[in-house]
């Protein structure tokens, strides 16, 4: 399989898994099940959520925040702090105003806020805990396929605008690792796991010091959990009781790994998983569908979900990938 067909799945399972949780976000299973059955395509928010008037297939700052790191990057590949920010501000000032708030995370929202009052990319965030720099990582994995130490180093880049801290980085590095690994011809859902544990040991080296649970040890637990379980249903309640939803994270990006387990690696039921359990359930859906989509290949995403997530969003993801494999090689020459 091809790089590039690789490289395109990563980023239409994160966009669509990001697109299929947007409505769900917030929900609980329960809240879930009772207003939707069971989630496996678009559908639109309830009236009451905070995602209501966006259209049915909208992506959220999952992927418009991964857009601005696929922008940040240089043609040789180089990746700065100034830059991160110089995108993720262009991205936030194309959102109205009266639309960003449910948009944009609360570390992110207050870094960019800092930046633009003149602080710098290199302070602004160094207070930054939550989920919001493992979401948007998914092109470094890419950028550095079979290269996790670089993918964590480059993760880290990208979180120190917004989310400079241990936890963080630890997620970021997590995603990133897991992804790099995912690219390659000889990877299994075996060693993608052990990638993501890699680069949460890896990536709490760095950023600020923060408290929080050992993402290794939390994806370990995720993994554990869905293997021992009888049965889909039960592994899904297992990471929503134990591990957790939430935009910490010990919880989000462990269960998105849980779920990658769980979904056998297949990118559609990895969407569909994580916008049926809840929670922050649009970035646990983007984060599993882009690993899966980084394993299986663009062969295995729903054309007819892509196709619908490309048109509302006017994005074109198969030029995103061509000019992120473009960078790749170029990092490799």
């Amino acid at each position: 399989m091809e790089i590039f067909e690789k490289a395109f799945a990563c980023l239409a399972g994160l966009a669509i898994g990001d697109a299929m949780g947007m409505p769900t976000e917030f929900m609980t299973p329960e809240l879930i099940s009772e207003n939707y059955g069971w989630v496996q395509d678009f559908v639109k928010p309830l009236e009451w959520h905070p995602h209501s008037r966006m259209e049915l297939g909208s992506i959220t700052d999952d992927t418009g925040q991964a857009l601005a790191i696929i922008h940040a990057y240089t043609g040789k590949g180089t990746l700065s702090p100034e830059d991160v920010a110089r995108e993720l501000i262009a991205w936030a000032d194309g959102i109205p105003e009266d639309e960003l708030a449910t948009f944009i995370g609360p570390s992110t929202s207050k870094a960019l806020s800092s930046i633009k009052d003149g602080c710098s990319p290199k302070e602004s965030g160094s207070s930054g805990k939550t989920n919001g720099g493992s979401m948007r990582v998914a092109p470094v994995g890419i950028v550095r396929y079979g290269d996790q130490r670089n993918a964590v180093a480059d993760a880290y880049t990208s979180c120190v605008p917004t989310h400079n801290t241990t936890v963080a980085a630890a997620g970021a590095g997590a995603v990133a690792a897991a992804i790099a690994v995912a690219m390659t011809t000889d990877s299994s859902i075996d060693s993608i796991i052990e990638a993501g544990k890699f680069g949460a040991r890896e990536g709490s080296k760095n950023g600020n010091w923060a408290w929080g649970t050992r993402l290794d040890k939390r994806i370990e637990l995720a993994d554990r959990l869905v293997q021992d379980a009888d049965d889909e249903k039960i592994a899904l309640e297992l990471l929503y009781n134990y591990v957790g939803v939430d935009m910490l994270v010990a919880e989000s990006v462990a269960t998105a790994f849980g779920i990658v387990r769980l979904a056998g690696g297949d990118p559609m039921k990895a969407c569909a998983l994580g916008a049926n359990i809840g929670g922050d359930s649009d970035t646990i859906a983007a984060i599993a569908g882009a690993i899966c989509g980084a394993w299986k290949g663009i062969s295995h995403i729903d054309k007819q979900l892509l196709d619908v997530v490309l048109e509302v969003n006017k994005m074109d993801l198969e030029l995103e990938a061509q000019h992120l494999v473009e960078i790749a090689r170029n990092t490799k020459k």
